[in-house]
């Protein structure tokens, strides 16, 4: 990930951070560029879910899809795996 000065768009390094919970960690950041020396904090927050983690799936639903389970099938059973 590359951050940059929101001041002079030259590059930023993160100098530490503050993990706030597990999905929001704050970001002290320092400007690389020596004329601008700005320091700042930026927000890094989870969003969203692309493809579930396979460590969320049940052992007997991988199962079935380590022994063929149809694209359909894999598609029900994730279907029922996010709703419930």
């Amino acid at each position: 990930m590359r951050i940059k000065c929101n001041r002079c768009g030259q590059a930023a390094t993160i100098q530490s951070s503050t993990q706030i919970s597990d999905e929001f960690k704050q970001l002290y950041c320092s400007c690389t560029n020596t004329l601008c020396g700005h320091t700042f904090v930026m927000d890094l927050a989870f969003s969203h879910t692309l493809s579930p983690s396979a460590v969320d799936i049940p052992p007997e639903a991988l199962e079935k899809i380590r022994k063929g389970a149809s694209r359909c099938e894999q598609r029900e059973m994730f279907q029922v795996l996010q709703a419930g």
